[in-house]
């Protein structure tokens, strides 16, 4: 008897054990997947949210679709700033190609100067440029002054006027004179 007892009394501990494992496996398994349910929710939550940033609609999408859509998205958003890019470098190219135009017709070497050395180099050339022709001009206008004061002593010898007439008059009256003077000898 003692050993139907004690046989009984384990049996009872056993299957209460048992069910008692199971209620707590069963409580377990409902944690768990209420916590797959809120990281589901989550992850969804998160994900609407980027594709809100990004401008897509997610109604009646699932997550992949949207994930698909904001992956798309983003490729675009990548090409469209490799073609910025591209334009940018592009007129940069261009606006340095320009700019050693401009410097090869000023005589500036360019070689291993950035576009803000050539720009430098440029205005250096062109003040340069300036008051070498304002020395040019400068030279001219005194030569021509040398020039018209050694037409007056000619004139003066000759016995013409020059009082208001242009280097081109007197030097017609001087003609004049000279061929009159020929005449006069024959």
């Amino acid at each position: 008897m003692k050993k139907l007892v004690s046989s009984l009394v384990m049996a009872t501990l056993l299957f209460s054990g048992i069910s008692g494992v199971t209620a707590a496996d069963t409580a377990a398994d409902a944690t768990v997947k209420h916590s797959k349910a809120e990281k589901k929710e989550e992850n969804k939550a998160k994900l609407n949210a980027k594709a809100a940033k990004w401008g897509i609609e997610t109604t009646d999408k699932t997550n992949k679709e949207v994930k698909a859509a904001i992956q798309e998205a983003k490729a675009a958003k990548k090409a469209e700033n490799a073609e910025k890019k591209a334009a940018k470098e592009a007129k940069k190219q261009e606006q340095l190609a320009k700019l050693n135009d401009k410097a090869v017709k000023l005589g500036v070497d360019t070689a291993g100067k950035t576009a803000k050395e050539v720009k430098a180099a440029i205005k250096e050339a062109k003040v340069a440029k300036k008051a070498e022709n304002a020395e040019k001009k400068a030279a001219k206008e005194a030569k021509k002054q040398e020039q018209l004061e050694n037409l007056k002593e000619k004139a003066a010898k000759w016995g013409v006027d020059t009082a208001g007439k242009s280097a081109k008059e007197i030097k017609a009256e001087i003609e004049a004179k000279k061929a009159e003077k020929k005449e006069n000898k024959k």
